[in-house]
């Protein structure tokens, strides 16, 4: 009987931190939503990530897009994430990869000025009105040899240099490449 205890206690504390993290990303940020690996993959083709590169995925959610940028295109990975969850879960598949050179931050991207600057290649999966509300920010800050590239969503008052179908969980969708 005290085991079960135990396991129902334990069972509802998890359950309180899914529900409460998803809650805070929510309503002070952007709900997590995952992207398929064949979408990010095509997203970093896009963006032409090469090897040495610094890429950076703002809002990596659980770390998917920084364990590919890694190992499929050597780049050296930092992934920012605000929220608990997915941070932890990051962080989790990030040491279960085996990789060690991959960062993730539980920060705002708002502090990763020095890192926007420097990258080579910016990943965000972000809706449209996070996209609007950092647009000034992120171009701003980027280097004249950066580029930003979106998933299914788009800057609005920016124009995309370059455009690409794909699919992203059964779903067709685009992905848009800028310059500064």
């Amino acid at each position: 009987m005290i085991v079960f205890e135990a396991f129902i206690i334990i069972f509802l504390l998890v359950l309180i931190f899914w529900l409460g993290s998803h809650l805070y990303s929510t309503i002070f940020y952007v709900p997590y939503v995952n992207a398929s690996n064949q979408a990010i993959r095509d997203a970093l083709k896009l963006g032409e990530l090469e090897k040495d590169q610094l890429f950076l995925d703002l809002g990596s959610g659980r770390g998917d897009a920084l364990i590919i940028a890694n190992k499929e295109f050597f780049a050296k990975a930092i992934g920012y994430e605000i929220s608990p969850l997915p941070y932890l879960l990051s962080k989790i598949k990030v040491f279960l990869s085996g990789d060690r050179s991959i960062d993730i931050l539980r920060k705002d991207f708002q502090r990763a000025k020095n890192e926007i600057k420097k990258a080579d290649l910016i990943y965000l999966y972000l809706f449209e009105k996070v996209l609007e509300k950092n647009e000034r920010f992120l171009f701003d800050n980027l280097s004249a040899k950066g580029k930003i590239v979106t998933l299914a969503f788009k800057f609005p008052n920016r124009k995309p240099i370059k455009i690409k179908a794909t699919k992203n969980l059964g779903v067709e969708t685009k992905i848009y490449l800028y310059q500064k």
